[in-house]
């Protein structure tokens, strides 16, 4: 109890998140035809993006791509409706394996 005295309350949310918000290994939706590059989380879920504590971790063929590097994400209703979609920097093919570990609001 002392400990979350001395912890913000965005530290302390991040130590106790409900384990019914982990979405883990969630194939992205799109199509892979080397083409696309815009992805979105299944039914267009939100995720939270509250760097640097939380974000989404993407996957391309099981290695973890880097934020900004290979990727980007967005709100695909606007600014303020919560982030949904991701971008890549360069498409994948069909073959590929495309998924996401994410945390939802």
């Amino acid at each position: 109890m002392y400990l979350i005295n001395y912890l913000s309350l965005q530290v302390a949310r991040t130590i106790f998140i409900a384990a019914d918000r982990f979405r883990d290994a969630q194939g992205l939706v799109g199509s892979r035809d080397g083409a696309n590059v815009t992805f979105s989380t299944p039914g267009h879920e939100h995720f939270v993006q509250n760097l640097p504590f939380f974000g989404i971790n993407v996957y391309l063929n099981g290695m973890r791509l880097a934020l900004l590097d290979d990727y980007v994400t967005i709100e695909s209703l606007g600014p303020g409706t919560g982030f949904d979609t991701i971008v890549l920097n360069e498409a994948p093919f069909t073959d590929d394996h495309l998924f996401a570990d994410y945390i939802i609001p």
